[in-house]
């Protein structure tokens, strides 16, 4: 069976705008509703990590996959694209007591989720304690094959346009400064959501994390992370 994170997110995707949210069986096994669940078994199917005919389970089923299809994180910092959150303790997570999803990168999910009604990418801070604990672990599919990037994840960049400075990666995040061409970006670290790309660097005066859109997902850029 091959196994890929890619096929396993372009699955998850392609069900934004297309299903709504519920728990109520069978609706939850589609095509029309999903809960979280449901939906994280569904794209570990079409990333190969679960058979398809897998019975559709909750996410203390998706608990007990653990070191089988699943290996554990136990760090956020160790997060990357395609591992998996478990919210609610084992044991107590069924039904309204638990959610589950699917990490884009460390700042950003996609889950189906009763807030918007199907499927959403979101910040992660928004459902998300963003720390291992009994009540949030994380797990990443055994196996995974990743396609290679071709981008570094740390590097200097050319600001070719001017381009504001966020606290947080998201578009309605507080501007705390901005850039213009011919200026360069120290970055160490390359996220996206919300339809751009984004570098971030730790703010030499602030000591905090910052975050620049450097292009979108159109193909427009405004810095050059190759320089």
């Amino acid at each position: 069976m091959n196994k890929s994170i890619d096929k396993m997110i372009n699955y998850a995707r392609n069900q934004k705008g297309r299903v709504g949210y519920s728990m109520n069986y069978p609706a939850r096994l589609g095509p029309y509703y999903m809960d979280c669940s449901s939906f994280v078994y569904k794209s570990l199917m079409a990333g190969g990590f679960i058979s398809k005919n897998t019975p559709i389970g909750n996410t203390e089923t998706l608990y007990k996959l653990n070191g089988s299809v699943f290996e554990e994180i136990f760090s956020y910092e160790d997060l990357r694209r395609g591992d998996i959150f478990i919210r609610g303790k084992e044991g107590y997570s069924a039904g309204a007591g638990g959610h589950t999803g699917i990490f884009l990168s460390q700042d950003s999910i996609i889950h189906c989720n009763a807030k918007y009604n199907g499927v959403s990418e979101n910040m992660a801070s928004e459902f998300l304690d963003r720390f291992r604990s009994d009540e949030e672990r994380y797990f990443r599919p055994i196996g995974a094959s990743h396609t290679p990037s071709k981008t570094k994840t740390s590097g200097s960049a050319l600001v070719l346009a001017t381009t504001n400075v966020r606290a947080y990666p998201s578009i309605s995040s507080p501007i705390v400064a901005y850039y213009t061409p011919g200026q360069r970006i120290n970055y160490d670290m390359l996220t996206s959501n919300e339809g751009y790309y984004r570098l971030s660097y730790i703010g030499s005066q602030s000591g905090k994390r910052r975050y620049v859109a450097y292009g979108d997902y159109s193909g427009n850029r405004r810095i050059d992370i190759g320089q």
